[in-house]
């Protein structure tokens, strides 16, 4: 019998929760063939050898939130170099400076003109920490405004040819940027560019691009256009975002994995989504709420996302009223605390990988401290089941005051709910 024909309610409300985030990547090489990078590449479906792009700018932002905030460069591409193809619209906004990763290398695509205003705003990425090059950039073009301003040009040698690469190289060296010759399908090929003083080498005579998959949670469309108008006021209070983005468990588990990014280089424990906007800043949480939109994620979220938010809520509430944990910290254990059903991972491998103190990960993985005390009464009273307390436990003062919490929760929940057009 197909698997399908198990599937209990909350499996199907699971399935459309979860969602695939998927990439592809291909090696870009050394003279001797040793990697020095790969480029990442955009995939639509895990069957795709091909991109299938409709839309060159939600191509890109996948990729970049992919590769920082969902799979993560250091899984990708270790200390190595990541190439992400850049659209003019991207290019010319001030997006990707939020967002900022010293081994990303932004590849200007051949539909941008490399003109005046080109050559200003790879200035302005430069100056911010970007490494640039420019993609399948025609030969004939190399004394243009734009050139000098990169590090690395890529020369497609199907469309080129052999000899007209090889000639070009001198002129690159001249311009002061390296050459990298992509599609390079044969051994000789290789052989005669490398003679000829191409730096780099890209192509299936070394590699064919690999599919690399990880479930990931939708985000709510709705949520984050409201979190865009938001953004737009310089005058909004910083306590609004965090509490917008505290409502949305994939924005809030995209936050803390660019946070332990060792792409973006902080490195930093934290204890509450409020926390980490004020060590990202307001620049870098509008990048990636920008680049979330542009990602087309909808989907209204169903039940278990609804229960998850009361959790988190009932526990922060719980936290303030009886002074047991920090509220926003109690929050985020609520939160997170049901991870591993949204991602169908173990819990324990995606704590790992998020920025949390000590205390938050042993309450969350083996209920300890406080924090891990609060975690395991939500659970319990969620279940109808009530803890005695002897009239002096932390239990007997969470158990004066957990109705009244949990119906706040509850309604707002309900609140949200209304907010963000969902049923």
């Amino acid at each position: 019998m197909a698997q399908a024909d198990h599937d209990t309610p909350e499996d199907e409300a699971a399935q459309r929760i979860v969602q695939s985030v998927r990439l592809a990547r291909q090696p870009i090489v050394d003279a001797d063939l040793n990697t020095v990078g790969y480029e990442l590449l955009y995939r639509a479906a895990d069957a795709d050898q091909v991109a299938r792009i409709g839309n060159s700018n939600q191509a890109t932002a996948s990729i970049v939130l992919n590769a920082l905030s969902e799979i993560g460069l250091d899984h990708l591409v270790g200390g190595k170099l990541a190439f992400i193809n850049v659209p003019g619209k991207l290019l010319h906004s001030d997006v990707l400076e939020g967002l900022v990763a010293r081994s990303v290398v932004l590849e200007i695509l051949e539909t941008v003109d490399c003109d005046e205003r080109t050559a200003e705003a790879l200035r302005r990425l430069k100056k911010t920490g970007y490494r640039l090059a420019l993609d399948d950039f025609p030969t004939v073009s190399i004394d243009k405004p734009c050139v000098a301003e990169c590090h690395y040009v890529k020369f497609d040698v199907l469309a080129e040819g052999v000899e007209v690469v090889a000639a070009a190289v001198p002129a690159a060296r001249r311009v002061g940027v390296k050459v990298i010759a992509e599609k390079v399908e044969e051994w000789d090929v290789y052989d005669r560019l490398r003679d000829a003083g191409v730096d780099y080498f890209q192509g299936h005579f070394v590699s064919r691009p690999e599919m690399v998959v990880r479930p990931t949670v939708r985000a709510s469309k709705a949520n984050l256009m409201g979190l865009l108008i938001l953004l737009q006021d310089d005058e909004v209070a910083l306590s609004e975002i965090i509490e917008r983005i505290n409502t949305d468990l994939a924005l809030s588990y995209r936050l803390l994995r660019l946070v332990n990014s060792a792409a973006i280089g902080l490195r930093r424990k934290v204890d509450s989504v409020e926390e980490a906007v004020r060590l990202l800043g307001l620049k870098a949480v509008r990048s990636l709420v920008y680049l979330s939109a542009l990602t087309g994620v909808d989907g209204k979220p169903p039940a278990l996302i609804h229960n998850t938010m009361i959790r988190a809520r009932f526990a922060e509430l719980l936290a303030a009223q009886s002074r047991l944990a920090n509220p926003p910290t109690a929050f985020l254990v609520g939160l997170f605390s049901n991870l591993d059903a949204f991602y169908n991972q173990p819990l324990a491998q995606l704590i790992e990988e998020l920025p949390l103190t000590d205390d938050i990960a042993r309450a969350l993985l083996e209920g300890h401290g406080s924090l891990g005390e609060l975690l395991e009464y939500v659970r319990f009273y969620e279940k109808g089941q009530w803890l005695e307390g002897d009239g002096e436990t932390a239990v007997s003062s969470l158990n004066e005051v957990a109705p009244n919490c949990y119906l706040d929760a509850v309604r707002w929940d309900e609140a949200l709910r209304q907010s963000l057009g969902g049923p």
